[in-house]
């Protein structure tokens, strides 16, 4: 049934893509400003919604917002359907009542905060000012709520109070782990880095909920900084977090659509190290080394070589062998140093058949 919950998600769904390439996906579109994509992005899942339960998807139009202008949303709801991108900008430069309604439902439903924790931190500000100056070409009275959030001077004391728990030396409290928690959700990426880092000094055993959140930054934030400093806390973590099911999960990863996905899974899974040396693991980041993406394939690398002695068989070993001959130079480096480090461990290891075929390494 379609109700608040349904629409937030769809429309961070439809974000993801956003995230990648927000101009082109804009033109892709067909809006001709920031606002009219996000205003597309929102009015969307309604107007699908609206087309199979009418009634569920006005009583959840009218619990965010009443008036004029959600009565033309409603009213032409059978027209944008087809033409959502066209009908939407003219109907946001001609009508006040359709902006106002806009606006309460980008607050509602919390479009620029999912928009934002999607973007880096140069798109970030670019996305920040983009909207600001489309604002300033509307009444000075209009959007007061989507500016204020835009203005956003906040994040700078978020910023702060997260990081002032490094006087707690890793003893926090149960607030403190709900701030760090909505720290990992944040808008802003230095936010979220921020919060990742000071997870990672925690002395006892983070809870089930914050693991998750955890885990989702270190998969698909889209700022680099923000995913490796929570990979480097799963690391940090790991013996207290590591489970059956989390490396599972970071196993399915690995064979992830996304190159973004699989990348940041092996990245994740050699911060686990010997944690991570499940069998199924191992081949798999084996076959990422002959990954069409080359962050995939340095990711997986490094991986091996820090999973350490059940990664020190003979198919690894030609894997990465091959892997030295990679075009990338970052590729080559990360196989010539798991090699090195997985001969290390290897000689310190009994002979053992199974574990070291009698066939030769390549050569």
């Amino acid at each position: 049934m379609f109700d608040q919950d349904t629409w937030r998600a769809c429309i961070a769904e439809r974000l993801s893509s956003f995230a990648r390439n927000p101009r082109q996906d804009i033109h892709i579109t067909g809006a001709a400003s920031l606002l009219a994509y996000l205003a597309v992005g929102t009015l969307q899942p309604f107007l699908e919604a609206y087309q199979h339960e009418p009634i569920a998807a006005v009583l959840t139009l009218a619990e965010i917002t009443r008036g004029p202008g959600a009565d033309l949303i409603v009213r032409r709801a059978g027209q944008m359907r087809y033409q959502v991108a066209r009908l939407i900008e003219r109907e946001l430069r001609t009508r006040p009542e359709v902006r106002a309604a806009v606006e309460q439902l980008f607050i509602g439903l919390q479009v620029i905060t999912l928009a934002r924790q999607r973007l880096n931190s140069s798109r970030d500000e670019w996305f920040r000012t983009t909207l600001l100056a489309e604002l300033d070409g509307f009444t000075p009275g209009e959007f007061a709520h989507l500016r204020r959030e835009l203005v956003d001077a906040g994040w700078h004391s978020r910023y702060e109070t997260i990081r002032s728990l490094r006087s707690r030396n890793g003893h926090y409290s149960t607030s403190d782990l709900v701030l760090l928690h909505d720290g990992l959700s944040d808008s802003a990426s230095h936010v979220r880095a921020a919060a990742a880092r000071m997870l990672g000094q925690f002395a006892g055993t983070p809870p089930t909920p914050l693991v998750k959140a955890l885990t989702r930054v270190a998969l698909y934030d889209c700022d680099l900084e923000t995913r490796f400093a929570a990979a480097r806390t799963l690391g940090a973590l790991r013996d207290r977090i590591a489970s059956p099911q989390l490396i599972d999960y970071l196993g399915q990863c690995l064979v992830d659509e996304d190159s973004f996905v699989r990348s940041a899974a092996a990245l994740a899974l050699g911060q686990l190290g010997e944690l991570a040396g499940v069998p199924t693991l191992i081949s798999r980041l084996t076959q990422l080394l002959s990954d069409s993406d080359v962050y995939a394939r340095e990711a997986a690398a490094r991986a091996l070589g820090r999973i350490g002695a059940a990664a020190a068989t003979t198919a690894v070993f030609n894997a990465l062998t091959r892997a030295v001959e990679d075009s990338d130079a970052n590729v080559h480096e990360a196989a010539v140093e798991s090699l090195r480090q997985l001969r290390k461990v290897r000689a310190t290891l009994p002979l053992n058949s199974s574990r070291f075929p009698s066939e030769p390494l390549m050569v």
